[in-house]
């Protein structure tokens, strides 16, 4: 893989140019933070999908072909509930 997939591809920057040590820590703080960005992006997800429903009146049903899955799995995003169960942090 040349670049990364389209949402992404600003973050091909961190690959760019000469290969140095600077490059190499900076795509490793990219790669551990991952579970923050897919953890905002739920978020996020939810908020709009709720706002949408709430605002516009679209009903999930509607939505669901658009989001590519089915009305129940709109109702859950916009209730939070995710597919993957989350990891429990080693404090709990």
């Amino acid at each position: 893989m040349d670049k990364p997939p389209s949402p992404f591809e600003q973050l091909a920057d961190l690959a760019a140019g000469d290969a140095t040590l600077d490059q190499a820590v900076a795509l490793t703080a990219a790669l551990a933070a991952i579970p923050d960005l897919q953890k905002w992006l739920r978020e996020q997800r939810q908020r709009v999908v709720r706002t949408v429903h709430e605002r516009d009146g679209i009903s999930y049903t509607d939505m669901a072909p658009t989001l590519g899955v089915k009305p129940e799995r709109v109702s859950g995003i916009a209730r939070g509930h995710s597919r993957t169960p989350r990891k429990k942090s080693s404090d709990q």
